[in-house]
């Protein structure tokens, strides 16, 4: 079953602040890391981090199977130790910035961050998520509504934000990578 914990929540209206000021994210991006299945991937990711048993970088690392709903993220240009990393999965161009089918929030780690998003489905997937570098829940803005908060998106997402052409990626068992805005 697929988690939908943002239903009809445009996330890039968070990513691009449309609005002068802050614009905060739903209640769903708490409820999401509060899922069980978000921890648990969420806590996986970490510990092949840390334990030489799962880390693949590892060259004696035991091999461990991605489930088939699962995708590795890997984030670059994360500010480390600062607030939280939003992430959004997106299955269908109809549901491109509306409804995400799974939503994460992650302690912000180190300035790469790699960890598991489960619970996708089909063959691709686009991902658009921002660094609450504040932990107010909220995209911080300027004056005239760009973002004062790191975001990005996989894909090429072009200098207006992305698109869901632009943001698709490949389920193929890649490493999807995003890498933030300075």
């Amino acid at each position: 079953m697929t988690h939908r914990p943002c239903k009809n929540y445009p996330l890039w209206l968070a990513l691009t602040a449309a609005t002068l000021g802050a614009v905060a994210p739903p209640p769903c991006w708490a409820q999401a890391a509060e899922n069980p299945a978000a921890q648990a991937a969420a806590q996986a990711a970490a510990n092949s981090a840390t334990n030489p048993a799962t880390n693949p970088a590892d060259p004696a690392a035991t091999p461990t199977a991605i489930p088939a709903t699962c995708a590795t993220v890997e984030v670059l240009n994360v500010r480390p130790g600062q607030g939280h990393l939003m992430v959004a999965a997106y299955a269908d161009a109809g549901t491109f910035l509306k409804t995400p089918s799974v939503s994460l929030r992650l302690p912000a780690g180190d300035a790469t961050m790699r960890f598991q998003l489960c619970g996708l489905a089909g063959n691709s997937v686009a991902l658009a998520l921002f660094q609450d570098l504040d932990s107010d829940g909220k995209m911080g803005s300027n004056l005239v509504g760009m973002p004062t908060e790191p975001w990005g998106s996989s894909g090429s997402p072009g200098a207006f934000g992305p698109t869901w052409d632009t943001a698709r990626v490949a389920r193929n068992g890649a490493t999807i990578t995003v890498r933030l805005s300075q």
